[in-house]
């Protein structure tokens, strides 16, 4: 009974925790002038938040890196978290419409909603060159990046490594299919330069 009491409230304070970070994320990215930055940032923490409730609450595979982790799980953990989702999905959308967004214009977005420490930057920067420079190991030093930034964790074993990089791909697959969804990316576009 000790140890469900235990998990339960460990579930309560990982619910509590994706909530808070949606809603501050969520705030701040509606105070963005971009309309087209703000609902990028407000649909990524939507998005950021239905992802956390899969991978620590919902989804109860052996190899689960998130759900393995709970435990250590704290409001510096989430943010990061967070964080990374959005550094992801950001890099990861531009590096594909090249043609249609700057790099440095939404990078300022990212920067603002999300708060980021000037070594959090620096961060940035290195997955932005990577992804833009060496394409193929993008992925791979994402998901080194997401191990050592969320949970310390310098080594990952190759289910772990696994894990992260199928939840990373499935997690901008699913942003991306809710963002442009009703309001094809276009359209967004052009709703934003009518400013």
């Amino acid at each position: 009974m000790a140890v469900l009491e235990r998990n339960l409230k460990k579930d309560e304070r990982c619910k509590k925790l994706i909530e808070e970070c949606k809603s501050y994320f969520i705030e701040r990215a509606y105070q963005l002038e971009n309309q087209f930055y703000s609902a990028f940032y407000v649909q990524c923490a939507e998005s950021t938040a239905a992802d956390g409730y899969e991978v620590f609450l919902e989804t109860p595979m052996e190899h689960n890196y998130f759900r393995a982790n709970l435990a250590k799980l704290d409001e510096t953990a989430m943010m990061r978290f967070y964080k990374l989702a959005a550094i992801h999905h950001t890099i990861r959308m531009v590096r594909r419409r090249k043609k249609e967004m700057l790099w440095e214009n939404i990078k300022e977005g990212l920067f603002k909603v999300y708060d980021l420490t000037e070594n959090e930057k620096e961060m940035v920067d290195i997955l932005q060159r990577c992804a833009f420079l060496y394409q193929t190991g993008f992925q791979e030093l994402f998901i080194k990046t997401t191990a050592r930034y969320i949970f310390g964790h310098k080594v990952l074993s190759a289910f772990s490594f696994a894990f992260i990089g199928n939840f990373w791909y499935n997690s901008y697959s699913s942003f991306m299919g809710s963002f442009v969804g009703y309001v094809p990316f276009r359209v967004r576009m052009e709703r934003a330069m009518g400013e």
